[in-house]
């Protein structure tokens, strides 16, 4: 590239970060990261999620394996994107086991799509779009799932964010249920980018506490590429 495309190059990168700064800045934070993440989809699908199409989405696939998945079991694969892990766990689940949702459009009309180009229609996955755009989970009034996963989902929320989730999560999981999450980790709360958090492993273990979790670390069992930790809550049992 010619120092002027690399310069002009550099200028549309400049822009466009300021314009998402400006966004994060007016707007609530969920529906600017909502409308960040639909306009990512519409540029490149893969990247949109992270990119590592291939090798994240199949580590998510083997690691929920290992920990005993069973066609059989119902899935919520909270914040599912573009179906980067999903596609593989659509594949393997018996049909109508596999949901997904996401607070992004975009990113599950991408879904839609690919359910399609992939063939998979006869698996009956139910994609839905987070209409409150929250984590209480009243879309899903009267089920439970075996197994629950977000991947990549609390290093891009704010505290509040995660404690509403810990907080109502329990409502649609039984006694045998696991819910696996990832996050990035550091020695405290740090935010890295507009849309960028780590946490302390001891933020998970006080909300775990406080909604009367039992957490488990699996990190050992999960090589993430860029380093992310996986753990797991488990409902106390009730005494």
């Amino acid at each position: 590239m010619s120092i002027r495309g690399q310069l002009r190059h550099l200028f549309r990168r400049f822009t466009w970060n300021a314009d998402v700064r400006r966004v994060y800045k007016q707007r609530e934070y969920i529906e600017a990261y909502s409308w960040h993440t639909d306009v990512r989809v519409v540029r490149d699908p893969h990247e949109a999620v992270g990119g590592m199409w291939e090798e994240i989405g199949k580590l998510q696939f083997y690691f929920l394996l290992r920990m005993g998945l069973r066609p059989a079991d119902r899935l919520l694969d909270l914040g599912c994107g573009t179906l980067r892990g999903g596609r593989h766990f659509i594949r393997y689940l018996e049909s109508g086991r596999y949901t997904g949702i996401d607070i992004s459009e975009r990113a599950i009309a991408s879904a839609h799509l690919l359910v399609e180009t992939e063939g998979l229609e006869a698996q009956r996955p139910r994609l839905l779009v987070s209409r409150n755009r929250d984590l209480k989970f009243e879309e899903f009034a009267g089920e439970t799932f075996d197994v629950l996963l977000a991947q990549s989902v609390f290093t891009h929320l704010r505290p509040e964010h995660i404690e509403e989730c810990f907080q109502h999560v329990s409502s649609i999981m039984h006694p045998a249920s696991t819910f696996y999450f990832t996050y990035a980790e550091a020695p405290e709360f740090t935010q890295t980018r507009v849309e960028g958090f780590r946490y302390p492993r001891h933020f998970f273990q006080d909300m775990a506490d406080r909604y009367k979790f039992r957490l488990a670390d699996h990190s050992a069992d999960y090589p993430h590429p860029r380093g992310q930790r996986m753990a797991a809550l488990r409902l106390k049992p009730a005494t």
